[in-house]
């Protein structure tokens, strides 16, 4: 573009998750979201492209501990699914239907012989990485051959974290995700396994680069900075961004369709204890006619009413 030119680097998160790299004449930045660096068996870790700029966004797990090793996560994974169905119970995995799912239907084909079972809207997931030339192997749940699996009961089933599992007793529910919320841990074994790098990743990733200064955001971004400048002698600083126009005025609500928008959220939200996320609610509120200013509106609205609880951390809503 002109003088700029802008390449895509593979981000190693999740199928199709890039990296920008900026280059003009007088330097080169990159610009970096979410980003896993390390090898998993579906995708290989983020290229490095050095560069003299890095921004980069500091979404890692919170924890205090240096997380075990990748591969330890995944056997203790095998080792309890075996252990369940050695027990007469169906050993179910409640991930992120975009990643860690598709790791662990992977992780099964390799070193099991147990078939997979996958919710619906995982195996949609899954198909779009087999077109890609991720070979895995899994039964779609709403098919016949998946509910036979489940009453011969020797298999593994993997689910989205918001499934309700509570009428279905034979099985027992282990949560994978570095983010897990209080419920989850109160309800099943938790095992930290992410499609995100953690923290030393992170610092990894930076070292490699080579850059002269390093912008963080989100998350952890003044821990990350601090690390960056302390660990590494990079100048590491918070991005911060000022609104530098006047906003244009917001158009007039209307507090009739609010109220309408806000009874029917709360009725997609009846879990206690479950997150349900923001940009689902929203995605759902659309489908039912809601204009998005006005879906805003009456969530910004039953969080002041403390009839819903929002945590940045999950980007979702509880039940207070």
């Amino acid at each position: 573009m002109g003088n700029v030119e802008v390449e895509a680097h593979d981000a190693g998160h999740i199928l199709g998750s890039v990296q920008y790299e900026i280059i003009t004449n007088d330097e080169n930045l990159v610009y970096a979201s979410h980003l896993n660096f390390t090898d998993t068996l579906i995708s290989k870790a983020a290229e490095v492209a050095p560069c003299d700029t890095l921004i980069l966004e500091a979404a890692f797990p919170p924890t205090s501990q240096k997380p075990p090793a990748r591969e330890t996560v995944l056997a203790t994974i095998v080792r309890w699914a075996l252990n369940c169905v050695s027990d007469h119970r169906i050993p179910t995995l409640a991930t992120e239907p975009i990643g860690t799912a598709q790791e662990l239907v992977r992780v099964f084909n390799t070193w099991t012989e147990l078939p997979v079972v996958v919710h619906p809207k995982i195996a949609r997931v899954s198909q779009v990485y087999e077109n890609s030339g991720v070979a895995l192997s899994y039964v779609d749940a709403g098919t016949e051959r998946a509910q036979a699996l489940v009453e011969e009961g020797k298999c593994v089933v993997i689910i989205p974290r918001r499934f309700d599992v509570t009428k279905y007793a034979e099985f027992r529910v282990a949560y994978v995700t570095a983010w897990p919320t209080r419920a989850e841990k109160d309800m099943g074994d938790v095992f930290p396994l992410s499609a995100q790098g953690g923290l030393e990743e992170l610092l990894m990733f930076v070292k490699e680069s080579r850059p002269k200064s390093v912008y963080t955001f989100r998350g952890g971004s003044n821990v990350l900075a601090e690390l960056i400048s302390k660990r590494l002698g990079v100048a590491g600083r918070v991005l911060s961004v000022e609104a530098s126009r006047l906003q244009p005025a917001a158009p007039k609500i209307d507090d009739k369709a609010v109220g309408a928008c806000e009874d029917y959220i709360l009725g997609l939200v009846q879990t206690p204890n479950l997150t349900y996320e923001k940009r689902e609610l929203i995605a759902r509120a659309i489908t039912e006619g809601f204009k998005l200013p006005l879906v805003e509106e009456a969530l910004n609205r039953l969080e002041k009413k403390n009839s819903l609880k929002y945590s940045e951390m999950t980007e979702g809503y509880t039940l207070p």
